[in-house]
């Protein structure tokens, strides 16, 4: 199981590529619920976005990253970086890959195989 907590156009894009897999998904609405998810029944991967409601992405990866239960799942942030910032942000934040918007379908593909291996 992964958890994708990202927008609606963004979800709808990456599931288009994470069919070829037949991996099991969740959307999840916003960062509270995604945090409370994670510690409950923790996923194989999680791929999030910052801008997420109520408690936004970076805010979310520093808290599972801290905490023992959650360290170790592998968090892919998409970032809509027009410049670096962001990106730098996400790794300083804890995230094991960034995906770079407007998603391309070879990196993301490449990435998606990187982290999804052995995952059903």
């Amino acid at each position: 199981m992964i958890y994708l907590a990202l927008s609606e156009s963004l979800f709808n894009k990456l599931v288009k590529l994470l069919e070829g897999y037949k991996i099991k998904y969740k959307l999840i609405e916003d960062g509270e619920t995604l945090l409370e998810l994670a510690k409950k029944d923790p996923p194989k991967l999680i791929i999030l976005e910052k801008d997420l409601p109520l408690l936004d992405g970076f805010a979310v990866t520093l808290l599972l990253k801290s905490d023992d239960k959650t360290k170790d799942i592998p968090i892919l942030a998409v970032c809509k970086c027009k410049y670096k910032e962001e990106e730098i942000k996400a790794k300083d934040c804890g995230v094991d890959d960034i995906i770079t918007c407007p998603l391309e379908e070879k990196e993301t593909v490449e990435k998606l195989e990187k982290w999804l291996k052995g995952v059903k």
